[in-house]
This record gives C-alpha cells, sequence and structure tokens, in this order.
C-alpha cells in the first residue's frame, strides 16, 4: 500500500517518497539504516491461520479436535538495492546483512510499520531469495519470521486499572508495589487471582513482578524473592482483561505496566 506524491522538484530538492507500509527495524526506517534501500511491498501482514489437531474416532462424523493453535507469522519484504559500481554494492548489501541481524535489548528484531507505529512485531531474519547479480539494481524478498504472531501496542501503564482494545487477556509487562508498614505478606490480586508472598517487607522498598519474553522475575528491593511466592500463585497465568483492577493486600499498587495486542 503506497502514499504516491509528485515528483516536481521543490526548493531545489526533490520531494521525499516513502512507502505507507514502510519497514522500521529497532524503532529506525531501513531505508534509513542501509543507503539505496528501498522497501517495495510486504506480505504476511493478514490473516494468521491455525493448527488444528485432530483425531478420527470410528462410527463417529467428523473428527474430535484435541488442539488448536496460532501458527507463526512470516513477514516477507520485497525491496530493492541499488548502488552506482559493483563494490559499493558489495558494501550496501553488507550493511543491509547486518542490520536484519541486529537484535534490539528485547532480544528479537522489532518490527513496525508507517501505517501501524504503536505496533510492534518481535522477530528474526529467517530466509532471503538467491539474488543473480546481472546489474546494479537489484530486487528481491527476505523473509522475517515472528515466533508469536500477535504484534504489541505501545505500553500502557496506571495504578491498577486495566484497558484493553484489541486484545482478550494478557499477561502484564509488569506490576509494582509497596508494602503499607513492617509486614511477613503481602499479595496482588486480581478477582480470584492471588500472587502471595511471604517473607519480611518494610514500606521503604517495591516489590516488582515482571514478565519477561522467556522468565518471570520477582525482586524486592533489587533482591530476588522468587522463592517467597507462596504456591498455588498463578505466576504463569496471571492474565489481566479490559476492565480489570489490580489490588494488593498489605501494600499499595504503585504501577501496572501492560500491552494491547492484535493479529
Amino acid at each position: 500500500m503506497y502514499n504516491y506524491q509528485s515528483l516536481k522538484k521543490t526548493t531545489g530538492q526533490d520531494v521525499a517518497f516513502e512507502p505507507s507500509d514502510n519497514l522500521y527495524i529497532n524503532g529506525t526506517a531501513l531505508d534509513q539504516l542501509v543507503e539505496g534501500y528501498r522497501h517495495l511491498t510486504v506480505t504476511g501482514r493478514g490473516i494468521v491461520s491455525q493448527t488444528v489437531k485432530s483425531t478420527s474416532v470410528p462410527g463417529r462424523r467428523g473428527v474430535w479436535v484435541d488442539d488448536v493453535s496460532d501458527d507463526e507469522r512470516e513477514l516477507i519484504i520485497k525491496y530493492k538495492l541499488e548502488a552506482d559500481s559493483s563494490s559499493q554494492l558489495r558494501d550496501r548489501f553488507a550493511q543491509l546483512n547486518k542490520v536484519l541481524r541486529t537484535v534490539a535489548p528485547s532480544g528479537f528484531l522489532e518490527l513496525s510499520f508507517k501505517d501501524e507505529p504503536d505496533f510492534t512485531y518481535y522477530g528474526y531474519l529467517s530466509g532471503a531469495d538467491e539474488i543473480e547479480e546481472t546489474a546494479l539494481v537489484v530486487v528481491s524478498k527476505f523473509t522475517l519470521l515472528v515466533p508469536d504472531g500477535y504484534k504489541k501496542k505501545l505500553p500502557q501503564s496506571s495504578t491498577g486499572a486495566i484497558s484493553l482494545v484489541n486484545a482478550m487477556a494478557v499477561l502484564p509487562e509488569k506490576i509494582t508495589i509497596t508494602p503499607t508498614g513492617t509486614v511477613n505478606q503481602v499479595q496482588i490480586i486480581n478477582g480470584d487471582k492471588v500472587l502471595s508472598f511471604r517473607g519480611a517487607y518494610t514500606p521503604d522498598r517495591d516489590v516488582v513482578v515482571a514478565w519477561g519474553a522467556d522468565e518471570v522475575t520477582i525482586t524486592y528491593g533489587g533482591r530476588s524473592i522468587l522463592s517467597e511466592l507462596e504456591r498455588y500463585s498463578p505466576l504463569e497465568t496471571f492474565f489481566v482483561k479490559n476492565g480489570d483492577t489490580i489490588t494488593a493486600r498489605n501494600a499499595k499498587v504503585k504501577e501496572v505496566i501492560w500491552r494491547d495486542e492484535r493479529l
């Protein structure tokens, strides 16, 4: 999808052109990171298929559905790369290779598009077409694998109230509470879900629960207190929904951070 603009010169310079679906890598347009690069098209931003595992049951119509899960997403980028000499083309391919392997602090390539700037995919370079170099202008494709096909909105925060527009439910990114006194137990509560901690807590330090891509960390004053999490606390399933309000026992909710998401 493109926004076409006049190529007539204005004050001695060409009017800048940027496709409406221009690709951004780690917050910067790829054509600004690699000289001579131009984004042409992208596929893979539409419907994501599901994997349905089923079992045939003798004497029964159809099948028994055992499991349904969302598939990964593949973004296929068609681009043009041009140069003035063969050596310059080699340099520009080297730069493109470098950029497509430069992961952000999140551990992924952070992928966004000009027409959806508030949402980010997290992925990796997973493939590229073979190129027959017969000219100094190359048109080709590369593939970006998004293991979790959902795109994440910019973080939102509150002191407890949750607002989701697109997702049915998400795990928070971080919850911070401050003990209201010298206590031996604090709890984070969302309806019938309770994260309970037992130890020694005072009001001068925060308890922070952070859900990362690979693990959940729990700290008190910077010290890990994962061992103080009480049994039956649903750490991996502490999902929040639109309209939920996070509260605390023997503590005050200082901040809740979450991200909406959509396919």
